[in-house]
């Protein structure tokens, strides 16, 4: 079973309270029905505060996807360098102890990947296997934890290093006015997360978890619920209004079924690492899988911090979890999060 030795998150030096956020978009879009009728997603988004790479009025100025992309590519490396670094500072590992590097990213674009320069800067040898991981949204850094627990498993004396990188505040144009848009202009945020995990041969001294079972699952129905649409003017967000209310019908009994295949009981969870998609994604979890709102708690305090941060998001989390001390030897959590495709990432936690 790989265990999670150590975690880190970065995010940019411009933090926007959502107030400063929602007044912005109420400018951009004085005069737009659309955006005035939206403006309370703001109040109800459950965010206080999150970071961006540049102060909030440098999105309202006209900028084509190239120099936005420009500047992922700058800031990007910039930050998924200082969460690697620290992650492996934490673990008191070396870079070239890592024999395997999955980035996971879904807000800009890159060839050769951002992570054949992040593996230069951070030192790691010329042999190391990289896995880059483009399109998975929310999921993405879920379904890193599962690929590189898959490769441990194979390789129990290798070590892996995961870093999601989301600069989801790069995506946003100002002429953008569709619901989807004030929707991801109210939710989404930037920050990079890395996470080091270790196979069973590797006697690293950490508190944290080994991870028991994963689960990938694919909606074949469900193709367009969540994406994005590749324009002239760069990526505009696609979110369906009924993501809650598929979850509720259709995530729930997958995530029940996973548990119940590995002899998994309810009880035997403590604690839950839910990806935080919005209010409406977080009522329909509390209903579906019976949590409580203290049990949502990282879910709730990440929002409200950071907003949503796509991919890095469930690994903040997991940073957050392992931070707060909160965690004891033999107890168990349930990690989830959902993404294009339809898709849902699972990993069952021992710690």
């Amino acid at each position: 079973m790989p265990r999670i030795v150590a975690t880190a998150t970065a995010v940019p030096d411009h933090p926007c309270s959502q107030a400063k956020a929602r007044e912005e978009m109420a400018r951009l879009g004085r005069g737009n029905r659309v955006v005035e009728r939206l403006l309370s997603v703001f109040d109800n988004a459950g965010v206080t505060t999150r970071h961006f790479v540049h102060p909030p009025e440098w999105y309202t100025q006209t900028r084509s996807f190239e120099e936005r992309n420009g500047e992922y590519l700058v800031h990007g490396l910039a930050l998924a360098t200082r969460a690697a670094s620290d992650c492996l500072a934490n673990a008191g590992v070396s870079a070239e102890e890592v024999a395997h590097l999955f980035f996971v990213t879904t807000t800009g674009l890159a060839t050769p990947s951002l992570d054949a320069r992040l593996a230069v800067r951070l030192g790691l040898p010329a042999d190391v296997r990289r896995s880059p991981i483009f399109g998975l949204g929310c999921a993405g850094g879920a379904a890193a934890l599962v690929r590189a627990s898959d490769v441990l498993r194979a390789a129990p004396g290798q070590r892996a290093l995961i870093v999601s990188l989301e600069l989801c505040s790069l995506v946003f144009s100002p002429v953008a006015r569709t619901p989807a848009d004030v929707v991801g202009a109210a939710l989404f945020g930037d920050g990079a997360a890395a996470v080091l995990m270790s196979g069973d041969e590797i006697t690293d001294a950490s508190a944290g978890p080994r991870i028991l079972a994963t689960r990938s699952h694919l909606f074949a129905d469900a193709p367009d619920l969540m994406g994005w649409n590749f324009t002239s003017d760069g990526m505009r967000l696609v979110l369906a209004g009924t993501i809650p209310a598929f979850v509720a019908e259709n995530v729930t009994p997958v995530i029940e079924r996973f548990l119940s295949e590995f002899g998994v009981p309810r009880s035997a969870l403590t604690h839950y690492v839910l990806h935080p998609g919005g209010p409406k994604v977080m009522a329909a979890y509390r209903a579906a899988l019976g949590v409580t709102d203290d049990e949502l708690w990282i879910a709730r305090e990440t929002m409200e911090q950071y907003g949503n941060l796509s991919s890095a998001a469930v690994l903040f989390m997991l940073h957050r979890l392992q931070m707060s001390g909160r965690t004891k030897p033999g107890e168990g959590g349930l990690l989830v999060a959902l993404g294009p495709g339809f898709a849902t990432e699972m990993l069952v936690l021992s710690w």
